[in-house]
């Protein structure tokens, strides 16, 4: 996920929240980073880290970042299960570079994105089931509207997250990816894509309602960047080709704030 996406360092939260939310931010970049942009073998890579996670629940861990990661696992209890879908995520994005369905892209999210909402409702002490379903909806709106501004990006890498129904349904060939700026089609269809993305957020949204103090001011601070990015795509035309579509500061703040304020039912 995005930085904007993921507000870690927000100087509002305590300092040991703040701290596990960084140490966990640090992992996720790192499998980000092994699977997206490390120059070699990837796949040993991941491996590689796949082991020291194991390490770093038995405080054994040789890589930095997951030495850090150990109090946060330990202090509060993020089940190994949930943080290896990371690396799994990761190991898919080096074989498989094309999803035929939405439904086969959901199942790619509940592997990239999903972990992440999980993990920061165990630094919160609310890894409930109800509001595990909740945050889920939320991270893979966030993943989804992550793809449709890295569209030009990830074919780069040949990788296409616009599930290839939707693409034959709006008549784009994958060569309007990496234009100078979006074909009318390709802008209907990223105007789906982000239109479904924001219905998810207000799926998800609930959940800020289900929190109190620093949880409520982190999750309603996700969703608003979510929200604010939603509205981003709105004021570029859904042309991510010709615009560097990112939330604008002022319009995430007012969304953090009434979403705080009504507890996500705006």
């Amino acid at each position: 996920m995005r930085s904007e996406n993921f507000p870690v360092a927000a100087r509002i939260l305590p300092s040991g929240k703040r701290q596990h939310l960084q140490a966990l931010y640090g992992f996720f970049r790192l499998v980000d980073y092994a699977g997206d942009e490390a120059p070699g073998n990837r796949g040993a890579l991941l491996d590689f880290l796949a082991v020291d996670l194991k390490r770093a629940y038995h405080g054994s861990a040789r890589i930095p970042m997951l030495r850090a990661l150990t109090p946060t696992v330990a202090e509060c209890a993020i089940p190994h299960e949930v943080l290896v879908k990371l690396i799994e995520a990761n190991r898919q994005d080096q074989q498989v570079r094309r999803y035929p369905a939405f439904t086969d892209l959901l199942d790619y999210c509940a592997l990239s994105a999903n972990p992440v909402g999980e993990a920061v409702l165990h630094v919160f002490g609310r890894a409930e089931p109800p509001l595990i379903a909740l945050s889920d909806r939320i991270c893979t709106a966030l993943q989804i509207l992550e793809h449709c501004q890295d569209i030009a990006e990830d074919f780069q890498q040949d990788r296409v997250y616009l599930p290839i129904e939707d693409m034959q349904r709006f008549g784009c060939a994958e060569s309007e990816l990496v234009a100078a700026g979006a074909s009318t089609r390709l802008r209907g269809l990223v105007k789906y894509e982000v239109d479904r993305a924001r219905r998810m957020l207000d799926a998800g949204a609930p959940l800020v309602g289900e929190l109190s103090g620093t949880a409520r001011i982190a999750v309603a601070g996700y969703v608003a960047g979510g929200r604010a990015t939603a509205a981003a795509f709105a004021a570029a035309n859904h042309d991510p080709l010709r615009v560097d579509v990112r939330p604008g500061r002022r319009r995430t703040f007012v969304e953090w704030g009434r979403l705080y304020s009504l507890g996500g039912t705006w």
